[in-house]
């Protein structure tokens, strides 16, 4: 293959890349399909083959690149590709539910991270594997990877601000289920400082509205709760900021706002008739997770 097949070849990925990054993914597959088009080497096909998975994992639809993914793993042609493909798998199977297989491929991820020994990798295989963990209520493993990657990440690098504000969310919340609420508090609004996106900010909204209930403090729940539902950005956000909102007006004495707020909610399960009634009879905050 020549020089410049492989100048084009690469100019192609990093915009299918950049793309991606920039939530522009139908593009980034177009991009990927010409430039495996133009290859003629088997691992940079490969690489381009987990690049195009990726994105398609990220549309929620399956094809021939994300089929391969296993194979790349299986073949162990680069460490590099291996962290690649498990990270991607672990991804698709955390959107899909399937927390036992989203622990597995994470893990293997974290292996072949830290085969490259490239900080970077390890660090987005802790933070992935952290977030497994947490929704899948190991909340101890969660915190344990959460930590590890924010000893990687540099405050002082604004190329990483993105990373430690998702690490620190995320590990502000698992301190408060551990009840280390003022800990947690703190954490979280540190981690507010580097979140930029209206994802991670409703997110940390949401969880402060969580822990200033725990806390006792009405009035800042009901301020982070409403501030993360206004900028709530999909379905299990809105769900959770209802919820909360309605818990934190039953415990200030406000009947109507709190049916508003179960009413609300209980849109999201109308096959439970009765959830109103149960959310007004039992506290339910010890048995939700909210990353679920």
């Amino acid at each position: 293959m020549s020089s410049s097949a492989m100048k084009r070849i690469e100019e192609l990925r990093q915009a299918g890349l950049a793309a991606v990054r920039e939530n522009r993914v139908e593009e980034a597959i177009t991009f990927y399909d010409e430039a495996i088009s133009l290859v003629d080497d088997d691992e940079i096909r490969e690489l381009l083959t987990i690049n195009k998975a990726d994105a398609l994992i990220a549309l929620e639809r399956s094809g021939p690149e994300v089929q391969e993914l296993p194979r790349v793993i299986m073949r162990r042609r680069n460490p590099r590709h291996v962290f690649l493909a498990a990270y991607a798998l672990q991804y698709k199977n955390r959107l899909e539910n399937d927390l036992k297989r989203a622990l597995f491929y994470g893990e293997l991820a974290l292996r072949a991270a830290n085969e490259t020994s490239d900080l970077l990798y390890r660090r987005a295989a802790l933070v992935e594997l952290g977030n497994v963990y947490e929704m899948d209520s190991q909340i101890e493993k969660a915190v344990d990877c959460f930590l590890q990657a924010r000893e990687i990440i540099d405050e002082s690098d604004e190329t990483q601000h993105f990373g430690l504000g998702y690490t620190l969310e995320n590990l502000g919340y698992c301190r408060l289920l551990q009840g280390a609420v003022e800990e947690g508090l703190s954490t979280i609004h540190h981690a507010l400082k580097y979140l930029k996106d209206h994802l991670g900010i409703s997110e940390a909204f949401i969880d402060l509205c969580y822990g200033y209930l725990e806390a006792g403090d009405l009035d800042k729940a009901r301020f982070y709760g409403e501030a993360g539902l206004e900028a709530a950005t999909e379905p299990r956000q809105i769900r959770n900021a209802h919820y909360l909102l309605g818990e934190v007006a039953h415990t200030a004495g406000d009947s109507d706002l709190a049916h508003f707020h179960f009413d609300e909610l209980a849109k999201y399960y109308p096959e439970f008739r009765n959830l109103k009634s149960l959310l007004f009879a039992i506290d339910l905050r010890s048995m939700v997770n909210l990353k679920l």
